[in-house]
């Protein structure tokens, strides 16, 4: 009998008559929601280029990047050390708790001010959130995320029949626009997330506005609860939390006390020590549903037995390290510096335009060039001057999308290097500015 099902290869295309090495193909294994992620945007054309340009040898500033390991900003030493001595550990080969490595909870929750059975590691923030999506999603319903928003975390939602929904920020300031919070919830709403420091803006939200959107949740959870609706829950996305250039983020559970409110706060190492490649992030359950969020998703932790446990143990020691307020403060002056001195040669550069970021290893930057969208502006700017950067289209959707043509680059680089893309930068806006 021959089969209706095959694997099909990213460039094939859903044919119920196509024809496959002899057999009528009818149906595909592969889901069609997936194939074409919103993350997918974010390593576009511009993605797809540079790695063709890297392959054949063509150098150019990978501004693109997040990632502080491709750049000078070293894991702090005592992270390796730990690594190194778990090796010698025979017990760190073994299964470990699903919920993650117990010391390592105890630590983290020490430094949150939590309890640590309400901790849970993660195989990065991502994977983290994708075992919380598993064990919230009900179709029909829907979690707003800021616009622009970090695209895998629409692509969770795809893959569990969830809307997503993209409330507007201020382009001026990029804070959250709370009347356009308010304008999306309906009572489908199950979830509502807030990304601070912001990537790809570089934002860090005020008080004032954190404040306004605890607020506004606790009061739809009030009538929410006269009529028997599942409340709201809050997600703090916080990895940049140690990457701040000014006033330090502020701390939302002291916001969230006492309130009639279920919540998620997310970090890890993967920013804050400069590990991302090690993937380790973490979750703390509060709220008036943390019991039940506790159950479930120590369920979903189960699934895969358990975390890398040699990583955690290289955490806790990089956590128990004395000098890490001085890593920390030491990763901070050196953005803040790259920072300014981007902000600085910029604002000399007729035709760009930028808001100050605050935090995080990301700006935007508003072109105003011959270019109609940001794909061929950025195409253009790798092609030409050899720098790649990130689309901001990628980061919304069709309603959000400004008008404006900008890209997302990250400041991680050296001076010297950065120094040189301001001066392709230059040459760039003269040749195709609009001023």
């Amino acid at each position: 009998m021959k089969s209706t099902f095959h694997l099909l290869s990213g460039n094939s295309k859903d044919k119920s008559s196509e024809i496959c090495k002899g057999h009528m193909v009818t149906k595909s294994i592969a889901r069609n929601e997936i194939r074409n992620c919103k993350t997918l945007g974010l390593l576009g054309e511009i993605f797809l280029l540079s790695m063709k340009m890297k392959k054949e040898g063509t150098p150019f500033l990978p501004l693109q990047l997040g990632d502080p390991a491709h750049f000078d900003f070293p894991p702090i030493p005592s992270f390796k050390e730990g690594i190194l001595k778990a090796l010698d550990n025979p017990l760190s080969f073994a299964y470990g708790n699903p919920q993650g490595y117990p010391p390592l909870l105890e630590k983290i929750a020490e430094l949150e001010g939590v309890d640590p059975s309400y901790v849970f590691i993660g195989n990065g923030v991502s994977d983290i959130m994708d075992k919380i999506m598993n064990v919230t999603a009900v179709k029909g319903t829907n979690i707003l995320f800021p616009a622009p928003v970090f695209p895998p975390y629409l692509d969770l939602n795809k893959k569990n029949s969830i809307e997503s929904r993209l409330y507007h920020c201020d382009l001026h300031t990029w804070q959250p626009d709370i009347a356009s919070i308010e304008s999306k919830i309906d009572d489908s709403t199950s979830m509502i997330l807030v990304n601070s420091p912001n990537n790809p803006t570089g934002a860090v939200y005020s008080e004032e506005t954190m404040v306004a959107i605890i607020d506004l949740a606790e009061q739809i959870n009030q009538k929410r609860r006269l009529l028997t609706i599942p409340p709201l829950c809050l997600i703090f996305d916080a990895i940049y939390s140690e990457h701040y250039f000014d006033d330090k983020p502020v701390d939302v559970k002291k916001l969230l006390h006492n309130k009639e409110l279920t919540w998620i706060l997310l970090n890890g190492a993967s920013k804050s020590f400069n590990v991302p490649g090690l993937r380790l992030g973490y979750a703390i359950l509060g709220g008036v549903e943390r019991d039940a969020l506790r159950e479930v998703l120590y369920n979903e932790c189960i699934l895969p037995l358990c975390m890398n446990s040699i990583f955690q143990e290289g955490y806790l020691a990089a956590l128990l390290d004395p000098t890490v307020e001085n890593y920390f403060r030491e990763n901070r002056a050196k953005l803040k510096k790259r920072r300014d001195l981007m902000l600085n040669g910029l604002g000399q550069i007729p035709g760009i335009s930028v808001v100050k970021p605050e935090g995080a290893f990301y700006m935007v930057l508003e072109m105003a060039t011959e270019f109609t969208n940001d794909r061929e502006l950025g195409i253009a700017l790798l092609t030409e001057e050899k720098i790649c950067t990130s689309q901001m289209s990628a980061f919304f959707d069709k309603e959000t999308l400004p008008d404006s043509t900008s890209l997302r680059l990250a400041i991680l680089p050296t001076e010297e290097v950065l120094e040189d893309a301001l001066f392709r930068l230059s040459r760039f806006m003269q040749k195709h500015g609009n001023t």
